[in-house]
């Protein structure tokens, strides 16, 4: 079910489905409750993935680490994560490896999934050759 059945369903157009959702002021209360009323009876909940990109922000931190079984990086990876979702955000976390080739690969991955920042944890992602840091 998306915004368009919603909208369709309660008689209002697509940007009152949208601001209803939003929490926007700008909506009549009789139609406010029409809208939740669909949004209910359909059990209907938003797209995370569209939100985001309507928005231009997925709440969602990517973190890289060369090998989580070290007790070092482990724990500076609880507590990133920790203090994330305390700010409302949501984690994704790649072990790399040591590799260059790997490490680019999980890089790349996280950007796909159009994170909003990435970080990365300890000091094996500085390369010796500073052409391989870019």
């Amino acid at each position: 079910m998306t915004i368009y059945d919603i909208s369709k369903q309660a008689g209002v157009s697509i940007a009152t489905v949208s601001r209803v959702l939003n929490g926007s002021a700008n909506v009549k209360p009789k139609t406010r409750k029409k809208v939740l009323d669909v949004i209910e009876q359909c059990g209907y909940t938003p797209n995370a993935f569209a939100r985001g990109l309507g928005l231009n922000s997925m709440n969602t931190v990517g973190i890289l680490c060369a090998d989580c079984s070290d007790l070092y990086l482990a724990k500076a990876v609880y507590y990133i994560e920790k203090n994330l979702r305390g700010g409302g955000y949501h984690t994704v976390l790649g072990c790399t490896g040591y590799q260059l080739e790997d490490k680019k690969a999980s890089l790349a991955m996280l950007l796909d999934q159009r994170v909003d920042a990435v970080i990365m944890v300890g000091s094996n992602f500085i390369e010796a050759q500073s052409g391989d840091n870019e």
